[in-house]
C-alpha cells in the first residue's frame, strides 16, 4: 500500500500529463498481479465496495473526532476519504506492517456492512 500512497502522492504534484504517465508506467511496470490491476480500477474509479458507503465512512469519521473539526476540514479539503484519512487519530502502537493494497481490497470486498 505504501507504494501506491506514494504513486497517488506523486500523481498529485506533478503536473505535466507526460511526467504522470511515465509515474504509471513505472507503477504499473513493478507491481505484480492483483496489485497492479486494482490500483488500475482505484485510479480509474471503477474500484467499489458495497459494504463501505460515504454515509458510513462520515458517520465513523463523526464518532471519532470533533464534528466540527470533521466539517471544517471537509469544507477545507473537499474530499471525505482524503479529509478523514487525514484527521483520523493514530492508533496507539500503529507503526506495524502496512498491508497491500489487495489485502485491503480483499478484506473490504470480503466485509459486511455492520463490520465495515
Amino acid at each position: 500500500m505504501n507504494r501506491f500512497a506514494a504513486l497517488l502522492d506523486a500523481l498529485l504534484f506533478t503536473p505535466s500529463r507526460n511526467g504522470k504517465l511515465l509515474l504509471m508506467q513505472e507503477y504499473f511496470a513493478g507491481q505484480p498481479d492483483p496489485e497492479r490491476g486494482w490500483a488500475l480500477a482505484a485510479l480509474t474509479g471503477e474500484l467499489v465496495f458495497d459494504a463501505a458507503k460515504p454515509s458510513q465512512v462520515r458517520a465513523l469519521a463523526a464518532a471519532r473526532v470533533d464534528p466540527e473539526l470533521l466539517g471544517w476540514s471537509y469544507d477545507f479539503v473537499g474530499d471525505l476519504a482524503e479529509t478523514v484519512s487525514l484527521i483520523w487519530p493514530e492508533m496507539p502502537g500503529a507503526g506495524g506492517r502496512v498491508p497491500s493494497l489487495a489485502e485491503i481490497v480483499e478484506q473490504l470486498k470480503a466485509t459486511s456492512r455492520n463490520d465495515v
